[in-house]
């Protein structure tokens, strides 16, 4: 018999974090009536092998979590040797709503969300009200995805990234948090726009792009604190027409003193088309970063009307010129002053 609304209760889900809830689930996931069904998961922790859904279904859960802790519905891997906890290869229009997916950093590269497009259609694939961590792999991996939207989501203390969407085009992320994570706190390849969001605390950088393949990114509202490489890396390649508007940057580079390469908030090399406008850069209560941008053979790009009220500690702008049709003018600021410890 299959319905419309299916609890995975009924289908001998214990949800006690100890037993092997695998064949309830699949039997659950069997059961669905088709397009428009809803797995739903009382609270409870359920440990399972890898879930493989339809199209146009829903998985939903309890939220009801804090920035440290898990929230009332969690799933977990019930094993270390496993790909990923979620597997969307090729699904389209799958919601996943009010799940905390925590990995138990379990195995060597596993992913708690995994996507892919396996035909040319666009998916639509819903992340909403999620808390996704300790994955050792990235939190959530999407290989080509195209047409996605992750909002009101936590993705925190991957080892690896926290998103990796650097090879997906045409997504939408907006109130989300990526925080402590291994690697970034998000890889961002083409067409995503980018609102609202926190990105803070990630080992290597905050955003990181594709350099092969990024174009039409946008960021606009977001904050990125106390990352522990530059907030925003864009290293030479194929990465051309961003916007990048109305953020603040504070505290970057927590871990780069001596390397002058990284310590700085945002370091551009190569870029094409970038617009950086209108964004604040600031250091509060530290000594990092010691540059607030580092700018190198950009083209046809404007880095304008900016500030850096006690942007940086050593420089405000490294400018290594070779330019190409590039206006850098208007991003007044000042230094931070060792004794200052109220900025």
């Amino acid at each position: 018999m299959t319905s419309a609304l299916v609890n995975v209760r009924d289908h001998g889900a214990v949800g006690d974090g100890q037993a092997d809830d695998t064949a309830a689930l699949r039997a659950a996931v069997k059961a669905l009536s088709g397009p428009g069904a809803v797995l739903f998961f009382p609270p409870g922790h359920y440990l399972t092998d890898t879930l493989y859904l339809p199209d146009f279904v829903t998985l939903r859960g309890d939220s009801a979590f804090g920035y440290q802790e898990a929230g009332g519905t969690v799933l977990s891997p019930v094993k270390p040797h496993m790909p990923r906890l979620i597997d969307l290869n090729g699904r389209r229009g799958v919601r996943l709503e009010g799940l905390t997916m925590h990995g138990r950093d379990l195995g060597d590269d596993m992913t708690g969300v995994y996507a892919s497009r396996a035909t040319r259609q666009e998916q639509h694939i819903v992340i909403d009200r999620c808390r996704v961590e300790h994955f050792t792999g990235s939190g959530v991996t999407l290989n080509e995805c195209h047409v996605w939207i992750l909002r009101h989501s936590i993705f925190m203390s991957n080892r690896g990234g926290g998103v990796d969407a650097g090879t997906s085009f045409d997504g939408w992320i907006s109130d989300c948090m990526f925080t402590a994570n291994g690697r970034f706190g998000l890889c961002a390849g083409n067409s995503i726009s980018i609102v609202g969001c926190r990105i803070e605390h990630n080992a290597e950088v905050g955003l990181a792009v594709n350099r092969h393949y990024t174009m039409h990114l946008q960021l606009c509202g977001n904050l990125f604190c106390s990352e522990r490489g530059p907030a925003i890396e864009i290293l030479e390649g194929n990465v051309r027409a961003l916007a990048i508007t109305g953020n603040t940057f504070r505290n970057s580079a927590r871990d780069q003193a001596g390397n002058p390469e990284r310590d700085c908030h945002v370091r551009f090399i190569g870029t094409q088309g970038l617009t950086f406008t209108g964004n604040a850069l600031h250091v509060l209560w530290c000594d990092n970063p010691g540059t607030g941008m580092i700018l190198h053979r950009l083209t046809d790009s404007v880095i304008a009307n900016n500030t850096l009220f006690k942007g940086a500690t050593r420089e405000l702008i490294r400018d290594l010129g070779e330019h190409t049709r590039t206006v850098i003018e208007n991003n007044p600021g000042s230094l931070k002053q060792p004794d200052d410890i109220d900025s």
